[in-house]
């Protein structure tokens, strides 16, 4: 049996966005493409940082979103409403997390499973040794991945 590795659970798809875009463009990427969260990269594709709906959210209630975690607080939906059309065509880039959490394809998936649960990521940018975007690992990923009994996670 041999360990699990990144690059054999990863998704060799380019999605990503420039900090230039709109986060109404973000959030008709996120839609179309079924993903939490895209890497945001430069001109030469490398990872600068990474924009999720997690992200943008925190944006319509910056103040508010520490009490959004907890029951006991209902937000106006109007107020989250009328923010996010306040922030609609501002460049995402005024949004993205920095800095961004990364992996490589030789990383094993234990680590990446960690950086999971540690961190509550939903996908992680995968980068060569340049830091330049060549895919993404996402944890359904790595849940498919692990019920296959002829792999081991650890290693």
């Amino acid at each position: 049996m041999e360990t699990l590795k990144v690059k054999d659970v990863m998704t060799y798809d380019l999605t990503f966005v420039f900090e230039n875009e709109t986060v109404e463009q973000v959030i008709d990427l996120l839609e179309k493409s079924s993903m939490s969260g895209v890497p945001v990269v430069d001109n030469d594709l490398k990872v600068v940082g990474f924009i999720s709906e997690e992200d943008i959210i925190r944006a319509c209630l910056p103040s508010y979103f520490n009490l959004l975690q907890t029951a006991a607080f209902l937000p106006d939906t109007n107020l989250v409403l009328n923010n996010l059309k306040k922030i609609s065509r501002d460049p995402v880039g005024k949004y993205i997390s920095k800095p961004v959490f990364t992996v490589k394809p030789n990383d094993t998936i234990l680590y990446v499973a960690d950086a999971f649960m540690r961190k509550n990521f939903k996908v992680i940018p995968v980068v060569d040794d340049n830091n330049t975007l060549i895919g993404v690992v996402m944890r359904i990923s790595v849940l498919k991945s692990a019920i296959r009994k002829e792999t081991v996670v650890n290693g």
